[in-house]
């Protein structure tokens, strides 16, 4: 379970990483489910970074994937690319990363404002770092269908 203190926590560190780079992000985290735990809008900061960032920490929950994972893995599917970036709710921008202890998933976090998205990457990246987070990874592993047997055992 992500807590409200750890969320604040991981916040306050992107946007102390963030101006140590001579940016302004905007960052949100939030929990497993996908709904706010804490959020950091400095002065001055762009408008449209607010969504973007709120948008980038669900997509990576809502998927269990970095969100700059998504283009690049389905480079060979151009159709699935674009629905996947037209999704209402969804980003494929970078910035956005589930935050996982120990290979389970606690919530997400997103970075925007930052020069590029791999800044907005190499923020929550450090972040994680600091905090013995697992890394944020830079793949997208489609989930599994658990096996006829498992479900069988478990009637």
């Amino acid at each position: 379970m992500l807590s409200m203190d750890l969320a604040e926590a991981l916040a306050s560190d992107a946007l102390a990483r963030s101006r140590a780079m001579g940016r302004n992000t905007v960052v949100a985290v939030c929990d497993d489910g996908g709904t706010l735990k804490a959020f950091r809008r400095p002065d001055r900061s762009n408008l449209g970074c607010v969504d973007l960032a709120l948008t980038k920490a669900r997509s990576a929950v809502r998927f269990n994937t970095a969100t700059h994972a998504f283009w690049p893995a389905f480079a060979s599917q151009p159709d699935t690319q674009m629905g996947m970036a037209a999704l209402p709710g969804f980003t494929v921008e970078g910035g956005g990363a589930p935050i996982r202890l120990r290979g389970q998933m606690i919530g997400g976090i997103g970075v925007s404002g930052a020069q590029n998205w791999q800044e907005d990457v190499d923020i929550i990246a450090a972040v994680f770092v600091a905090f013995g987070l697992d890394p944020v990874g830079a793949a997208y592993v489609a989930p599994k269908a658990p096996s006829r047997g498992a479900s069988a055992r478990r009637s």
